[in-house]
């Protein structure tokens, strides 16, 4: 299908939703099967995706979806359908544009495996395969046990000033692009399990765009809304992966052991020497967990 439908052709794209809103997305890649990447909710926009999911771009043809009000893609005329929840309705109405009964595969990371994990709850029968990275998971039996993993893992960390700092983080003080950019890279090293060794190529060749503080803080004031996502994940009918890190703090590995036992048809890799982007630091170990997952040779 990817290969005959102009509108997955390479480059960027944009539409115009039933309801009037602008989304934008970005094809890379020529392969058999579609592979919607649904970027974060919370401005980091799909860069990053596309500058490191190129060992995936021979067998999968890649729509890097961005959501709402991110780089491109319209904000709500209420900024109270900003959250994760509605966020899903936007991977929605991509499938309806590409005219595809259902769609082959969906993956997200972070918060954008948080998004895609509500479109597979909201819409199971628009959904084979879901493939979640690190994904972060609302509500409250996620919160203890994330929330005391994080613990655990960020008293061991080295880097006490980047962990002073995570602390010292609130979504609702940003209020540019820039102090946004300055304030992660103060915690950034938290997030690899060696910074050492991976945070230089991800800050020289990855992640290279600046955040966008708008939507961190529009998401960040209404995700509550919509915050009991654990309980109902058994709505998710889609055969699915689930990659994590092993030294992931803000979405650790507990987190994605609660979504393995609660999705009927699902499969936990965990990721050693690893922390929150395992196909970064260890691409070679995670490309044959997800070329298993397809069946691909």
């Amino acid at each position: 299908m990817p290969a005959d439908n102009h509108r997955l052709t390479p480059g960027a794209h944009k539409f115009t939703t039933a309801h009037g809103a602008t989304l934008t997305y970005f094809v890379k890649g020529r392969g058999p099967r579609l592979l919607v990447n649904v970027a974060p909710g919370w401005g980091c926009a799909s860069i990053l995706y596309q500058n490191s999911f190129g060992f995936l771009e021979r067998d999968f043809t890649i729509a890097h979806l961005e959501v709402r009000g991110t780089r491109g893609s319209s904000f709500p005329h209420d900024l109270a359908k900003m959250s994760s929840w509605h966020m899903a309705e936007d991977v929605e109405a991509l499938r309806h544009y590409l005219g595809v009964d259902a769609l082959d595969s969906v993956t997200g990371h972070s918060n954008g495996g948080c998004i895609a994990l509500w479109y597979a709850i909201r819409y199971p029968r628009r959904l084979r395969h879901l493939v979640l990275l690190d994904s972060q998971l609302l509500g409250p039996e996620a919160d203890a046990v994330g929330g005391a993993a994080m613990d655990a893992i960020l008293a061991t960390r080295p880097e006490r000033d980047a962990v002073d700092a995570l602390k010292d983080y609130d979504p609702a003080k940003i209020l540019s692009d820039e102090q946004f950019g300055e304030v992660l890279n103060k915690f950034l090293p938290l997030y690899f399990a060696q910074p050492d060794r991976d945070m230089p190529r991800f800050q020289r060749e990855i992640f290279i765009n600046l955040p966008e503080a708008k939507p961190l803080r529009t998401q960040a004031a209404v995700e509550g809304q919509h915050s009991k996502q654990d309980t109902q994940l058994d709505n998710i009918t889609a055969k699915t992966l689930i990659i994590v890190g092993r030294g992931d703090f803000i979405c650790p590995v507990e987190v994605s052991e609660l979504i393995d036992r609660r999705v009927r048809s699902s499969t936990l890799h965990v990721v050693e020497d690893s922390g929150h982007f395992p196909w970064i630091e260890h691409q070679p170990r995670v490309w044959p967990i997800i070329k298993s997952f397809y069946g691909i040779h």
